[in-house]
């Protein structure tokens, strides 16, 4: 499939995602608290900022935003990095772009345990 196609693919099937603040205020808090445009300042890379969120959240913030994690990542399996970045800026409120779908199963790893519908 050339870049052209995956991109048209990309643009129809994030409009049917529902992808929104509202549908993830939880996460949304969570990006633009700690994956803001001056996360490389505080942390060296995007896990890094989510174990610290983990170490500051209360125990439900912690669970919310796993839970909301693992459900825009079951929305967004399909999707290009580049189209998964799109949702995680424009949609949520991140500045950060993720490089590989590496750093992305990073920030998983470190919700993953506070996800409780696991």
């Amino acid at each position: 499939m050339t870049a052209k196609k995956t991109a048209t693919r990309d643009a129809a099937e994030v409009k049917l995602l529902r992808v929104s603040a509202g549908t993830f205020p939880a996460l949304r808090q969570f990006l633009r608290g700690y994956l803001h445009e001056d996360w490389q300042e505080d942390h060296n890379t995007p896990a890094e900022a989510a174990q610290q969120f983990c170490e500051d959240a209360s125990a439900k913030e912690r669970e919310d935003v796993a839970r909301e994690w693992e459900a825009f990542r079951q929305r967004t399996k399909n999707l290009s990095l580049p189209a998964v970045s799109a949702l995680l800026n424009k949609q949520l409120g991140a500045a950060w772009q993720p490089e590989t779908s590496d750093q992305i199963e990073a920030i998983s790893a470190v919700f993953r345990p506070f996800d409780r519908k696991m």
